[in-house]
C-alpha cells in the first residue's frame, strides 16, 4: 500500500506542475501575440489604409487612390530625411528638428509619433522611430508634472527643464494608442492610459475646458487648436472615462460660441480664447505669443484640421457645424489655396503683411473642404500640399493633413 504522505506530495507536485505549465503557455501566447519568429509583430494596419477604413468625407479626385497614397508616401520620405535626427543623449532616441539647429518641442515629438505610427508598413523602420521618439519624450519630463513632456529642449539637450504644453501631450497620448493598435504591445496601452489619466487630472478644469499647460493656473484661458475630438473619443474608448465626452462637448461649444459672437460671417477662430462675462472671447494682443493672439494665425490655422478630422472619421455633426460657416466664407472669398493667406482678423480681413503659400493654412482648410462637400478646394489643397516644402511646422502640419485628406488617418 502506497505511503499516504508520499501520495499527497506527489499530488501537490502534479498540481503545481500543471499550474506552472498553464502559466508558461499563457506567457508564450502573450509574447507570440506581440512578436513573430523573426522579431516584432508586423503592423496590423500598414500604410496605406485608405481603402480599408473609409471615412465620411470626399477624397481627392483626378488621380487614382494609388497615386494619392504614393504622394503621401513621397512627402513622408522627404519629411523624415529633413526633420528626424538622432538624440545626442538618449540611446536609440530620436527627435524632430524644430528650428534647423537641433532644438525640439513636445508638439514636434507628438507629431512625429503619430506620423511614424501611421506610416508603418511603408517605412520598415517606423517602429524603431516611434520607440526612439517615445524614449526621448520620457527622458525630458516637465519640471512641474513629470507625466508630461517638457515643452522645449535645446540643441544640446541639456539645461534647465521647462513646463508643458497641452497639445504636445494630447498628441503623444493619442500616438501611444495608435502604436498599441498598430503593433499590439501592451506597454503602449499602459503608457497611454497613465498619461490620459494625468491629462484629465491636471490639464482639464472643472468646467471641462483645457488648460494651456501644467503651468496654467489662471481660469478661463484656452487654446482652441487643443480641441481635438478624435483624441477625446479615443481616450474615452481606451479608459472608459466619461470625462472625455464632457471635454469634447465643452470644446465644441467654445468654438461655436466664438464663431457666433465674434465671427458670425467668417467662422474664423482665434489663436487663444479667454472667458469673459459674456462667454468665451478672442484673447487680447500679446496675451501669450504675439500681437495676433486674438486672430486666426499660426495656432488657430490647425483648427480646421483638428475639427475636420473628427468630421471625417467620426461623422460628427457638431464638428461639421463648426466647419460649415468657415468653409462658406472660404469658397466665397478664397476660391483656391493660391489666394489663402497666412493670417486673418476674425472679420475676414487679411492681417497686414500676410502672404499666400503657407500649407499649414491651406492644408487644414483642405481637410475642412473634404467634409463640407467642396471637391475643387480639396483637390487644389491636396495638390498644393503634396508639392509644398517649407520648414518644420508647416511641413509637419501639412503631412498630417495629407494623411487625413488621403483617408489614411485612421482611429485607434
Amino acid at each position: 500500500m502506497p505511503d499516504p504522505a508520499t501520495s499527497t506530495s506527489r499530488a501537490k507536485w502534479i498540481r503545481f506542475s500543471v499550474v506552472f505549465l498553464a502559466l508558461a503557455l499563457l506567457a508564450v501566447d502573450i509574447a507570440s501575440a506581440q512578436t513573430t519568429a523573426d522579431g516584432p509583430r508586423p503592423p496590423a494596419r500598414p500604410f496605406p489604409q485608405s481603402g480599408n477604413m473609409p471615412g465620411k468625407g470626399l477624397l481627392p479626385s483626378g488621380r487614382s487612390r494609388k497615386e494619392t497614397d504614393a504622394a503621401v508616401a513621397d512627402y513622408y520620405r522627404y519629411w523624415k530625411r529633413r526633420y528626424v535626427v538622432p538624440s545626442s543623449t538618449v540611446p536609440g532616441g530620436y527627435k524632430i528638428d524644430y528650428d534647423g539647429k537641433g532644438s525640439t518641442v513636445s508638439e514636434a515629438i507628438g507629431y512625429g509619433m503619430m506620423i511614424s505610427a501611421y506610416m508603418a508598413g511603408e517605412d520598415a523602420d517606423a517602429k524603431p522611430l516611434f520607440d526612439g521618439l517615445n524614449a526621448f519624450r520620457k527622458r525630458f519630463p516637465s519640471k512641474i508634472r513629470e507625466a508630461f513632456m517638457c515643452w522645449k529642449i535645446p540643441p544640446g539637450e541639456s539645461g534647465r527643464r521647462d513646463d508643458s504644453a497641452t497639445d504636445g501631450d494630447l498628441d503623444i497620448a493619442f500616438a501611444l494608442l495608435l502604436a498599441h493598435a498598430q503593433w499590439g504591445e501592451d506597454s503602449y496601452l499602459q503608457e497611454a492610459r497613465a498619461l490620459i489619466g494625468e491629462i484629465g487630472r491636471s490639464l482639464v478644469r472643472e468646467d471641462h475646458s483645457l488648460r494651456l499647460g501644467d503651468w496654467n493656473e489662471e481660469p478661463g484661458q484656452t487654446r482652441p487648436s487643443d480641441i481635438m475630438p478624435t483624441h477625446f473619443r479615443a481616450f474615452r474608448k481606451a479608459t472608459g472615462d466619461e470625462l472625455w465626452e464632457k471635454v469634447e462637448a465643452k470644446g465644441l461649444s467654445i468654438l461655436s460660441g466664438l464663431q457666433s459672437r465674434h465671427a458670425p460671417r467668417t467662422g474664423l477662430i482665434p489663436d487663444f480664447a479667454l472667458l469673459g462675462d459674456a462667454g468665451w472671447r478672442p484673447a487680447d494682443p500679446k496675451f501669450l505669443e504675439s500681437a495676433h493672439d486674438g486672430e486666426f494665425h499660426y495656432n488657430a490655422c490647425r483648427v480646421p484640421w483638428r475639427i475636420g478630422w473628427a468630421a471625417e472619421r467620426l461623422d460628427d455633426a457638431a464638428s461639421q457645424a463648426v466647419l460649415k460657416p468657415f468653409m462658406e466664407w472660404v469658397v466665397t472669398y478664397h476660391p483656391s489655396p493660391a489666394s489663402f493667406v497666412d493670417g486673418f482678423r476674425l472679420d475676414g480681413s487679411e492681417i497686414r503683411g500676410a502672404e499666400p503659400g503657407e500649407a499649414c493654412f491651406s492644408s487644414p482648410t483642405g481637410v475642412a473642404a473634404m467634409v463640407t462637400g467642396h471637391q475643387a478646394w480639396l483637390d487644389d489643397a491636396f495638390a498644393f500640399a503634396a508639392s509644398r516644402k517649407a520648414v518644420y511646422y508647416q511641413d509637419s502640419v501639412n503631412l498630417l493633413c495629407l494623411l487625413v485628406m488621403s483617408g489614411n488617418a485612421w482611429m485607434p
